[in-house]
């Protein structure tokens, strides 16, 4: 384990350190030929006058020679390399990484020469290159490297939006020369190679005020600025060109066909033409090609504003003859681009669509190790043809076999590959957390791996995350037990884990072995930032589905599927100012987009996690939507301050619906079994909230009088306060009463006294003492419940309305009773009570009315859409109604049942009369008609 940690350690990135020659590079889609024969694949690049490849020739159009001797063309593949026309990602997959997207196997990577660059003078050719980016497939690889130094390189990665931010972190590194003179390069070359004509010029120039002993001093002075310079120049460009070849050495081992866009104002050969051949084996090897883009010559001599002539054009020659050169060597182009450079990178990027793979036998000549020429031309004329010049085949012999590497050692190989392997699929993401105790941020790690299976696993696994300067910070490595990334069904195992990092952005690798042999790693990009609000400190927003029991740990999942129609969703903050972290609120939205309309809400929950922290949790139910892709949106309210939103996208997929189970009245409730647990809510059911003051109606009040009387026979005094109670008067005195049965009277007046003022949990109590008097009296029992339902505790309030149903006014209880039960989504006991005692509601309808909508929370369609129809005939502009009969229908289209040409129409004339009316649940009908026409 130590061992592998170590080479961990020591190689990262494909710009720092060396590959082992035997480590096997990651799978990737290359193009395949029918023959068994051995060959030599050789890249060619045809394109016509508009620089577009030309797709459609066969072996016959073209012409190869090796070492002039004409070869016999084996195979011929044009390879596209444009991402075939596909759907954009969804939102929520903007943050996840996967090492099986879709993409062409493409590779771009950028080479800045800042040794050859001068500072500031290229930020709109920079801007520019970066619409190359927009020509490749989602899962193409792209990477920059910055010669020669290697300060901000980034590897491989998909991760557009990385290179985009480090492209714009380049500034150049060539400062404008202390010389006193204003000589040129090509003039100190013209010192150099004995041009005396030229180099009597510049004398005549930089000394014409001299004469004399001054006019000596000052020749021999500008000579030696222009040795000086033309050492300067000469190092920098051998500079570039040894961090080039070391470079693409390093890209050998990915075997695979490699596009390199280099930036650079010019390269000094002029002294050594001969230097390119050691970077010409090494592109041939690696299937590199180098396109350089070259800013135009008023760019190049922006801060020359002196020396006048025409030196500066064969300065401009000097220093494009090697970027040149290198072009050619290397099979690519030189494109010098001016004051608006987007034609240059337009045509670049139509010569970067497309190429062939040519396939030849070799010879027993060619197996001899040494470089061999290649000349490629192709019959049809008007065409530019690029192609290798040279190749080498090296010893071919089969290495001796090796005994199988250790699990540790695999995975060290697929972390320090420079690309991702496909072997093993895999996703991750990354989420900011707060941690209170330090200046760090938590950052959790999730990650499905592997195809979909049951049950838990223990795979190795391997991490690394390296800091933005190659260093490693984490490293772990070795068996890790995986759970499954749902409990409702085969998925991928699941990986959850979380490390502290110093703010700032990181690079995560992430390897692991299935029992198969399978392999696979991903690369992604850690952001580990908080988001900064006044005074707050603001972690990402989390969604979970709901966990399958009580117990278990809330595990997101890097896809952001949602597969339960419940979901948490969870933030944190930190602040030193604790005052003002106790006063934010949050609520949590769901919508169909961003900015879209809201859905369905509910507000967070504050908890504290310790000084200075606090998490919010909301949950949200999500059946009452169809499976698609969401927003869910936090909405931060800070006193004093604009509300402040984090999203998460999200998938909800739930899986297949189930039948209901059918409800059976007849079998005897058993009053010793424990109760059945209460049945997901299948609707958002509109239930009437309970209004306090019904119970003190005449028509409620005066049966409960009235058993009173009978059960405890009040003392005349008392009888004339029981008559006032009638007629809604309610004046009983502190003292206490003459009998028991008159003190029991007492505290029930004094209960509803209060009651009817509005003080509920002074009248609970007098309610509760009259229980505790009078056992025998239910009616106080259903006025408890009262107080409960009117404080929000409808559980509270069902228990006291049961007891209360054996009361003396059973007629009153059962319609508060059903609408406690609604309100609290038990269905089934709402089902039971109305079936029980349908004469205790003076309105029919009122009871099919609640009938309907308990057994549509039940999923019981079938009855309930026959009783909204009915009541929907007669209550055409019931808008709470028409949005139950809505509902119904989308999910009996949504269950899979499907709608009949009847019940679409229905659907249609429901929605209709709804829309027009407004209200807050217009969005969420309108998802509903959007996904029952779709």
């Amino acid at each position: 384990m130590r061992r592998a940690l170590l080479a961990v350690a020591a190689v990262c990135t494909i710009f720092a350190g060396t590959m082992r020659a035997d480590q096997q590079p990651p799978a990737r889609p290359n193009p395949t030929f029918d023959t068994r024969a051995e060959l030599v694949l050789v890249d060619v690049t045809v394109i016509d006058r508009d620089s577009q490849p030309v797709p459609t020739l066969s072996a016959a159009d073209f012409d190869l020679q090796v070492n002039g001797q004409p070869r016999a063309i084996q195979a011929v593949q044009f390879v596209s390399t444009v991402a075939a026309n596909q759907m954009p990602p969804a939102p929520r997959e903007t943050g996840v990484t996967s090492n099986d997207a879709s993409t062409t196997g493409r590779l771009l990577l950028f080479v800045v020469d800042e040794g050859n660059l001068r500072a500031g003078s290229s930020r709109t050719l920079l801007r520019t290159a970066q619409t190359l980016l927009d020509r490749l497939a989602p899962g193409d690889m792209v990477g920059l490297a910055r010669l020669p130094y290697g300060i901000g390189n980034v590897e491989f990665t998909a991760d557009r939006a990385r290179l985009v931010a480090a492209l714009g972190q380049v500034t150049g590194s060539v400062l404008a020369r202390a010389g006193f003179s204003r000589i040129r390069v090509s003039e100190a070359y013209a010192l150099e190679t004995n041009d005396l004509l030229t180099w009597q010029q510049a004398i005549e120039r930089e000394c014409a005020s001299e004469d004399g002993a001054g006019r000596e001093a000052c020749a021999t002075a500008v000579e030696a600025d222009a040795r000086s310079l033309l050492s300067e120049t000469a190092s920098r460009t051998q500079a570039t060109l040894r961090s080039l070849e070391a470079l693409i050495g390093r890209l050998v081992p990915l075997r695979t066909s490699i596009n390199i866009v280099m930036i650079s104002e010019g390269l000094f050969v002029a002294r050594d033409r001969q230097n390119m051949s050691e970077i010409a084996r090494r592109a041939a090897e690696a299937r590199a090609t180098i396109h350089v883009i070259r800013p135009g010559q008023s760019a190049f001599d922006i801060d020359q504003q002196s020396a006048p002539g025409v030196s500066r054009f064969y300065d401009d020659g000097l220093q494009s003859e090697g970027l040149e050169q290198l072009a050619g060597v290397t099979r690519g182009s030189m494109t010098t681009v001016g004051g608006s450079p987007a034609a240059g990178f337009d045509r670049l990027g139509r010569e970067l669509s497309g190429y062939y793979l040519i396939g030849f036998e070799p010879t027993d000549a060619d197996r001899t190790g040494r470089e061999r020429r290649i000349r490629v031309q192709v019959k049809p004329r008007g065409l530019t043809v690029r192609a290798r010049q040279t190749f080498v085949i090296r010893d071919t012999a089969a290495p001796t076999a090796a005994a199988p590497a250790a699990p540790v050692d695999r995975l060290t190989q697929l972390l320090t590959a420079p690309l991702p392997s496909r072997g093993l699929p895999i996703r991750v993401a990354s989420y900011t957390a707060t941690d209170a105790a330090s200046s760090h941020v938590r950052v959790v790690i999730t990650a499905e791996i592997g195809d979909a299976g049951a049950g838990d696993a223990e795979w190795p696994i391997g991490i690394i995350i390296v800091d933005k300067n190659e260093k490693v910070v984490v490293s772990k490595a070795g068996p890790s037990t995986l759970v499954a990334a749902s409990a409702l069904g085969d998925s991928p195992r699941l990986l959850l884990t979380s490390v502290l990092l110093e703010p700032g952005e990181y690079t995560l690798r992430l390897a692991a072995l299935d029992p198969t042999g399978r392999e696979g790693s991903v690369h992604h990009t850690i952001h580990a930032k908080l988001v900064a609000l006044s005074k707050l400190n603001v972690s990402d927003l989390v969604l979970v589905g709901r966990p399958s029991s009580p117990d278990e740990t809330p595990r997101p999942r890097p896809s952001a599927v949602v597969d339960s129609d419940t979901m948490s969703a969870m933030i944190e903050m930190t602040s030193a100012d604790r005052t003002l972290l106790g006063r934010v609120r949050v609520a949590v939205q769901v919508s169909d987009s961003e900015g879209g309309a809201v859905l369905v809400a509910s507000n967070a929950a504050q908890a504290s996690r310790g000084e200075g922290q606090r998490s919010f949790a909301a949950t949200l139910k999500l059946g009452v939507l169809p499976p698609g892709e969401y927003v869910a949106r936090a909405i931060i309210s800070v006193p004093g301050q604009p509300d402040t939103r984090i999203v998460r996208p999200f998938l909800l997929a739930p899986p297949a619906a189930t039948a209901a189970p059918e409800i059976d009245l007849t079998t005897p409730v058993d009053p010793d079994a424990p109760p059945m647990p209460i049945a997901a809510v299948k609707i958002l059911a509109p239930v009437p909230s309970f209004q306090p003051q019904t119970v003190m109606a005449a028509a409620v009040l005066t049966p409960f009088l009235d058993g009173l009387e009978d059960l405890h026979p009040p003392s005349p005094t008392v009888e004339v306060l029981i008559e006032d109670a009638r007629h809604g008067t309610f004046n009983p005195p502190a003292a206490l009463g003459a009998t028991p049965d008159d003190e029991v009277t007492l505290t029930f007046l004094r209960g509803l006294s209060a009651y009817q003022k509005g003080d509920v949990m002074g009248a609970a109590a007098w309610f509760q003492q009259t229980l505790k008097g009078a056992s025998d009296f239910l009616g106080a029992a259903f006025y408890l419940g009262a107080c409960h339902a009117a404080s929000g505790r409808d559980k509270d309030a069902i228990g006291a309305w049961q007891m209360a149903l054996l009361s003396e006014n059973p007629a009153a209880v059962y319609p508060a009773l059903v609408d406690a039960l609604l309100r609290v989504g038990d269905g089934r006991q709402a089902v039971e009570f109305l079936e029980e005692a349908p004469e205790a509601w003076a309105d029919d309808n009122e009871r099919l009315r609640r009938a309907a909508i308990a057994e549509a929370m039940l999923g019981d369609y079938a009855s309930a859409l026959p009783k909204l129809v009915d009541l929907l005939s007669v209550q055409k502009g019931d808008q709470n109604l028409l949005f139950v009969a809505i509902q119904v229908l989308f999910k009996m289209h949504s269950d899979g049942k499907g709608l009949t040409a009847a019940n679409k129409t229905l659907f249609a004339d429901y929605v209709e009369r709804h829309q027009k009316m407004g209200g807050p649940n217009k969005a969420l009908v309108e998802t509903w008609r959007k996904y029952v026409i779709r």
